[in-house]
């Protein structure tokens, strides 16, 4: 991106005799499309247009998997489509050739969908693209899909009652004391749950529910003492404000009967009666005040009439202070029982509050002991019905039959694929090699062992295996009998002991393939470390050489 910043990918894609090209931006993504065009250098004249594709992925999608489109796994959409099979197509080197089904490796970070589908997945395709799946076989499949989903809901669920049942049944023991041998009905030397838990229910009804205490009695008797006590305190403070008052009013009474004398601060002075003028003053000058002389007996009865109301007052306050102690007294009286009441509204309270106590664990035990019986008789009624875990239904069978149907159909396209396979094996690999494709229940599975030689390692005859598996493939394309372009990648299909011989000699097969076509129908190329055969080094099959050193011969003609 830095050296190169305006630099390209393009490609030209010849499909069904029409040119396309293909080109992506080597920097930052989204200037890439895909336009009909004669070369390379027409379409980067051109440049991109509103309204062109951005991938060449829908026109090959709707050349070769059309009728693949609609039938592939949920997880695939029709536009992922060739994203899966060029991954097979074109596998990763990363993947070493280790299995047909390994194509894309995660540490290539190419975001192809293969790298996050599964096994059943990528068959699926495979044999969609070698024709291998029917539709009849694609439907049984799905409907066996669902099966599996509602027996597997079944088994969990009947497995989850099976747990509720005995952890039930194992509270149920718990609860009434008993071991794990003792069932359902009775025997002879032994009560059954049954009749326990209704033992334990009769035992729990017959128990006595208490007397709470005649609470209201005694706070009828409070209410009766509050009222009493509120009357006496009533009335011991009217006996207090009515002695008040007589006081007061016979202390002024007696200021009214001594009119001889006035207090002042200075001290007591005689005055008076009639002027209140000082009587040392009158004797000294004579009054000047009064013209009529002073009634001294009419005085003097007034002043005993007055002191006599003083004492009558004074004599019926102390009645009514005396009346108030023993109000008083009365009071201290009630005091003490209102204490008593309060105690013994408390006990009551409390003996209330035990008896609901006791009732409430008295019902609580009724209660327990009747679920419990009931508890048990539902347990036995479910040891009665119980069903045997599922273990597959009628329609799993015959969907799985119907599958075992296809299965048997697919091995005439298997059949051809192990063809095409063993020819490419027994001209490419030594004498007294066997080989052989098997789809059964487990996948589809290649195989090839030397009887009793050591030519090739294991490694190496496991990655043949792949070589020679997709080239298989690719001639079932040329001959139209698969749902795939006739085009193959192989990224260093040589395992380092690989003899060099046998490596050459996959170059040499295709070449005859090549030979016995009057224009050749498809693709093939390989990136390899090791020299093909001299005879196909020109540059009509050599189209890219590489090197290391010096920078001219990189990949950019520099170094990056």
């Amino acid at each position: 991106m830095t050296r190169l910043p305006d630099g390209l990918f393009a490609a030209e894609i010849l499909i069904d005799g029409v040119c396309w090209v293909a080109i992506r931006p080597l920097g930052l993504p989204g200037g890439e499309f895909v336009v009909q065009a004669d070369t390379i250098e027409d379409a980067i004249r051109r440049g991109r247009r509103d309204g062109d594709q951005g991938a060449i992925d829908p026109v090959i999608v709707g050349s070769f998997f059309s009728s693949l489109a609609g039938a592939t796994p949920p997880e695939i959409s029709r536009e992922q489509v060739w994203d899966v099979l060029r991954a097979w197509l074109t596998r990763d080197q990363e993947c070493r050739l280790a299995d047909i089904l390994a194509w894309r490796s995660s540490q290539t970070q190419t975001r192809s969908r293969a790298q996050v589908l599964g096994e059943t997945a990528k068959l699926t395709m495979v044999r969609l693209a070698l024709r291998a799946l029917d539709a009849e076989e694609r439907a049984a499949a799905a409907r066996e899909r669902e099966l599996v989903a509602t027996v597997e809901d079944e088994r969990r669920r009947h497995a989850y009652q099976q747990q509720r049942y005995a952890e039930s049944l194992n509270a149920v023991r718990q609860a009434l004391g008993v071991s794990d041998e003792v069932g359902f009905e009775d025997t002879i030397d032994q009560k059954g749950l049954v009749s326990l838990a209704e033992a334990a229910l009769a035992e729990a009804m017959r128990a006595t529910v208490p007397k709470p205490p005649d609470v209201g009695a005694i706070f009828a008797r409070q209410k009766a003492l509050n009222a009493e006590r509120e009357m006496l305190t009533t009335k011991q403070q009217q006996l207090d404000n009515d002695a008040r008052f007589k006081r007061g009013e016979a202390e002024r009474y007696r200021s009214e009967a001594n009119p001889g004398e006035i207090d002042i601060t200075q001290g007591r002075i005689r005055v008076c009666p009639v002027c209140r003028v000082s009587i040392d003053e009158i004797k000294a000058n004579g009054c000047g005040i009064s013209l009529e002389p002073c009634d001294l007996a009419a005085l003097k009865s007034a002043i005993a009439d007055k002191q006599k109301k003083a004492a009558d007052l004074d004599a019926e306050a102390g009645g009514a202070e005396q009346e108030s102690k023993l109000v008083g007294a009365q009071i201290q009286q009630l005091e003490a029982k209102r204490l008593a009441l309060e105690t013994e509204v408390k006990t009551a309270d409390d003996a209330v509050r035990a008896a609901q106590a006791v009732t409430e664990e008295i019902q609580d035990g009724i209660y327990l002991a009747r679920r419990m019986f009931d508890d048990v008789r539902a347990l036995r009624e479910s040891a009665k019905n119980e069903k045997p875990a599922p273990c597959g239904t009628t329609a799993l069978d015959a969907v799985r039959a119907q599958l075992k149907a296809g299965k048997a159909r697919a091995q005439v396209a298997i059949r051809i694929l192990e063809e095409r396979y063993q020819g490419i094996i027994a001209a490419w690999l030594p004498e007294g090699i066997t080989s052989a494709i098997k789809l059964d229940g487990h996948g589809l599975k290649v195989d090839a062992e030397f009887a009793g030689r050591g030519e090739v390692s294991t490694a190496a005859l496991d990655s043949l295996k792949i070589v020679a598996f997709d080239l298989a493939a690719l001639h079932m394309a040329i001959e139209e009998q698969a749902d795939l372009p006739a085009f193959l990648i192989h990224d260093s299909p040589r395992e380092a002991d690989l003899d060099g011989q046998l490596y050459a000699g996959l170059f040499e097969l295709v070449h005859r393939w090549e030979e016995a076509a009057a224009t050749p129908c498809f693709q093939y190329i390989v990136t390899t470390t090791t020299a093909p055969p001299p005879e196909l080094q020109d540059e009509r099959y050599v189209r890219l050489q590489m090197s290391s050193t010096p920078a001219e011969v990189r990949l950019f003609a520099m170094d990056i």
